[in-house]
């Protein structure tokens, strides 16, 4: 796994990712049916994007507990890309350090 990528399971009952409220992390945007892909594997099924003030979160839905995060201290690059000759469909991309 990409250093600063670390898995993620701390799930509330209701789905959505715990915050760290004692830093201050709000949640800004949810975003459904995303994938991940990291690095050269298939991307992973459909799952939920979460920005916070502090991290990207992202939870599958086909896998319960299954879930990466990164903060945004981890991320050096990123970029929208709608050019489906980089990848198949529109997608953010990262670099992570």
């Amino acid at each position: 796994m990409a250093p600063g990528l670390k898995r993620f399971t701390d799930v509330a009952g209701d789905g959505t990712p715990r915050l760290d409220d004692a830093a201050g992390e709000e949640l800004v945007c949810v975003e459904r049916a995303a994938s991940v892909a990291l690095g050269s594997r298939a991307p992973e099924p459909p799952g939920t994007l979460f920005i916070t003030t502090r991290r990207v979160i992202w939870l599958s839905e086909a896998e319960k507990g299954r879930g990466y995060a990164v903060g945004f201290l981890d991320i050096t690059l990123h970029a929208v890309s709608r050019d489906p000759e980089a990848y198949p469909s529109p997608c953010l991309y990262t670099q992570l350090r």
